[in-house]
């Protein structure tokens, strides 16, 4: 568990880190890689993935050139050596990848990591909500905590809550009866600007059909085109065939 503290940047110290936990993310190639105490900023615009924690997970990291560039080399720890990820380098002296985080649950608030006492008592009595708490805190005796030592719901870390009471809730039917005629609806949405373009187009128009489900995305040059009749008549051949 992490205490407040203060990162230090070109300008000074810094209030940036807003909470740590356990991360796991992905390489490119597949590679997992778990940080036990991942820091949390929401105002990074980049991830920093530091030596230690990828000898932590058991990979060995070297660099080789090839074609005059210069890659940093993730390893497996076997005796083959085999090359599990290529970062590029930077001008900076930096190496840089894509990585995609595969459990974002398991970040803490680090205003909510004062009150340990809290958290034992929570765990002891079976997980039960704010509400709930403060009853048992309140008419209840034989434990340190005072009724200010009470978190909202939403201050409140708990990887076993966050696993356990998930609810997934089906999304709710915006129009009740479909209508059972083709073409009678049809929904339509315009995705971009797209970058880089695909050759001179920048935007897409979509419609939907909303008996079929019957989508014809079609590329259009700026966003004050027009749909004209052809998207239209796209969409009834497709439901012809």
């Amino acid at each position: 568990m992490l205490t407040k503290a203060k990162v230090t940047t070109i300008s000074g110290p810094a209030n940036l880190i807003e909470g740590s936990g356990r991360a796991q993310i992905m390489l490119p190639n597949g590679t997992i890689l778990s940080i036990p105490d991942a820091l949390y900023s929401s105002n990074s615009r980049r991830n920093l993935l530091s030596f230690k924690d990828i000898r932590l997970n058991g990979y060995h990291v070297e660099t080789k050139k090839e074609e005059n560039m210069e890659y940093l080399c993730i390893t497996s720890s076997d005796t083959q050596k085999r090359i599990l990820e290529k970062l590029c380098e930077l001008s900076s002296g930096l190496y840089y990848t894509t990585i995609r985080t595969i459990e974002a649950h398991s970040i803490m608030d680090q205003e909510s990591t004062g009150s340990n006492a809290f958290k034992l008592w929570h765990d002891r009595l079976g997980h039960p909500g704010s509400t709930m708490m403060r009853r048992i805190i309140t008419n209840s005796k034989g434990h340190p905590l005072l009724t200010k030592h009470i978190m909202l719901s939403s201050d409140i870390f708990c990887r076993a809550c966050s696993q356990g009471k998930l609810v997934i809730r089906p999304s709710q039917l915006k129009v009740d009866v479909e209508s059972p005629s083709f073409l009678q609806r049809i929904q339509g949405d315009i995705c971009g600007p797209i970058h880089p373009p695909c050759g001179p187009f920048r935007y897409f128009m979509v419609l939907v059909d909303a008996s079929t489900r019957l989508t014809g995305p079609d590329p259009i040059f700026a966003l004050k085109t027009e749909p004209t009749p052809v998207r239209v008549r796209h969409l009834v051949n497709v439901g012809h065939k």
